[in-house]
């Protein structure tokens, strides 16, 4: 396909925030909302896609096409939108252990009965003011820790005391059992990180479809305009013919039905010229459509292909193509990301199945004093320490939900499992059936361009006998037939050829790389 395809542009697809929906940035970009493609050439050189006439002519190469395609497909522009998405649901995952700082403060003013104060040995009324800060945040073997530093100041009136009360305090709460252990807390990143490279796989498949409908429609394009110039000679052939029949008849050695007849072929033949220019018509606007040239003004120009169809045969080795696809095809990477994701799920939903036991510990450091600075001071010697440890077990009895949870999962996972082993006969059996059609559809083209050479000899015996006066305009007529149906059915033999070529990249999962495409 690299034969076919020689000298291919290098079209760079990288993700970008910026932009308006669809501008040109620079030599050799275009640009979206979140996607960005670069064409660059084999040599490292920028490259822009063909700028859109409204009129005239459009020399286009195949490489053009492919670009114009890929700048202006919409499919492409919303798919590409999906990885950037992917990437941010990560940063949210990931985000679950990003620290957090706060910040508390309030303040109350307590007023009790004299008679409850008597008993209380505690004054008529209070006040008492707090602000306390920490930091706080979950770490990824599923604990939290906290540090706190609480400061309180106390009034207490009709009494002659009060003071400030500080405290420094580290918590920490572990889970032992359930939910304890990185891959227990981290299944949602990595989940995420799957869902990311799934949505590559997804937009590097449908990028590769958009090129290979390009080539198949390019083919045909080149295809129909070289069948109308098949057509066109063989109208001349019918008109010589026509010219020849009335020499011959002037000269008296042919009967005028045989300019008749002549008359009656060139006539068919002008039918199926106008049917073969209708045909370029129609796969040019076909061609346009994949390309997403503007329907208003645009579609004025006449698009010219600047290849020509030549078959040049290619050497496929079947073991090699099966391992291509089994290595390549987007669809085996994503059904094997999709697996891995099923297997974590599963295995997050067994630890749901374990108790949850919690070791919580505290330690504390206290001071307190008439004044602020002397709590502080208090606080910093180190004689106030408080300790606390402790361990919450809670055990679910039947424990349904979570057992019916990780026998889904397992399910879940093994369906998949068995999906790819599926998804990997169906790629089997379509390399084998593509490697098969290029392989045939190469015989066919040998077999069809001998008997084009056959016709072609023919025909020009034949018409030197009928020049001679041994052989009737029928019987030309008739080899004039066969040669433009042969020459007709060589080149459409030489297009499905090249199409074969384009269906085995695609069904090898090597579009991309064939064409210098680089994501």
């Amino acid at each position: 396909m690299r034969g076919f395809l020689g000298g291919a542009l290098c079209l760079l697809l990288t993700l970008s925030l910026a932009g308006p929906p669809l501008e040109v940035a620079e030599a050799g970009e275009v640009t979206w909302s979140s996607l960005k493609l670069q064409l660059t050439a084999p040599q490292g050189g920028p490259v822009q896609a063909p700028p859109v006439p409204l009129a005239g002519v459009m020399p286009l190469s195949i490489q053009d096409a492919i670009a114009l395609a890929l700048r202006g497909n919409l499919d492409i522009q919303v798919e590409g939108f999906n990885p950037e998405v992917r990437q941010q649901e990560l940063t949210g995952e990931k985000a679950v252990f990003d620290p957090s700082a706060f910040l508390e403060t309030n303040g109350s003013d307590n007023r009790l009965p004299a008679s409850l104060n008597v008993l209380l040995a505690q004054p008529n009324f209070s006040t008492q003011f707090n602000l306390n800060a920490g930091l706080r945040q979950k770490l990824p073997f599923g604990g939290t820790y906290e540090v706190r530093f609480d400061n309180t100041w106390q009034d207490l009136k009709n009494a002659d005391r009060g003071g400030a009360l500080s405290g420094l305090s580290l918590a920490l709460s572990m889970p032992i059992l359930k939910n304890f252990g990185l891959e227990a807390n981290e299944t949602n990143i990595r989940l995420a990180t799957n869902n990311q490279s799934i949505s590559k796989e997804q937009l590097q498949l449908r990028v590769s479809d958009i090129v290979t409908q390009v080539q198949n429609a390019y083919v045909d394009f080149a295809f129909t305009l070289e069948n109308l110039e098949v057509q066109r000679r063989s109208l001349r052939l019918a008109q010589d013919l026509v010219n020849l029949n009335k020499a011959r008849v002037r000269a008296g050695v042919a009967a005028p039905v045989e300019v008749t007849q002549a008359e009656a072929q060139e006539a068919a033949r002008v039918g199926d010229v106008i049917l073969a220019e209708k045909a370029v018509q129609d796969a040019e606007d076909s061609l346009r459509v994949i390309m997403n040239l503007p329907a208003s003004g645009s579609w004025g120009q006449e698009l010219k292909p600047t290849y020509t169809l030549s078959f040049e045969p290619k050497v496929v080795n079947l073991s090699e193509s099966l391992q291509k696809a089994l290595e390549n095809r987007n669809e085996l990477k994503g059904a094997k990301l999709d697996i891995d994701n099923k297997q974590l799920s599963a295995r997050l939903a067994r630890n749901q199945l374990l108790p949850d036991l919690n070791l919580n510990g505290n330690v504390t450091t206290n001071g307190f004093g008439g004044s602020y600075g002397k709590d502080m001071s208090g606080m910093w010697s180190g004689d106030f320490v408080s300790y606390s440890v402790g361990v919450v077990l809670t055990v679910p009895l039947g424990n349904r939900a979570p057992k019916a949870n990780y026998t889904k999962a397992t399910l879940v996972a093994e369906q998949a499992k068995t999906s790819l082993k599926q998804l990997e006969l169906q790629v089997t059996q379509q390399v084998r059936e593509a490697v098969r059609r290029v392989e045939a559809n190469a015989k066919r083209v040998e077999a069809n361009r001998a008997a084009r050479v056959l016709a072609e000899e023919q025909l020009r015996v034949e018409t030197r006998r009928l020049e001679a006066g041994v052989s009737t305009t029928f019987n030309v007529l008739s080899f004039q037939r066969d040669l433009a149906a042969a020459q007709a059915t060589e080149i459409r033999s030489i297009a499905d050829y090249f199409q074969s070529l384009a269906n085995l990249e695609k069904v090898q999962g090597t579009v991309l790389e064939a064409n210098r495409i680089a994501m």
